[in-house]
């Protein structure tokens, strides 16, 4: 079984040649050559690090979520308000 395929672009039928140059956005010259490959997908299975990695950020959100609580929601809203204005004012 054949997953790849190189051919000079002057032996493309033309169609072909067509869908490569539509595919690429640009025109492609006769003596370019193209490549197609077929490989099959991979599956990662999610690591152990990367769930590691999901439990902290979620312990650390909660922690933050703890220190917010019970304030008015108008208070946490200027404060985030102020903050983006010292960031917008001082990047300029």
């Amino acid at each position: 079984m054949q997953n790849v395929s190189i051919q000079k672009a002057s032996e493309l039928p033309q169609a072909v040649k067509s869908a490569v140059e539509q595919l690429l956005g640009r025109s492609i010259a006769p003596d370019e050559e193209i490549s197609v490959a077929a490989v099959p997908p991979q599956r990662v299975p999610p690591s152990e690090s990367r769930a590691a990695a999901a439990q902290n950020l979620e312990a650390f959100l909660n922690r933050r979520a703890d220190k917010v609580d019970g304030l008015p929601e108008e208070e946490i809203d200027a404060a985030i308000d102020e903050a983006l204005h010292a960031v917008r004012h001082k990047r300029t």
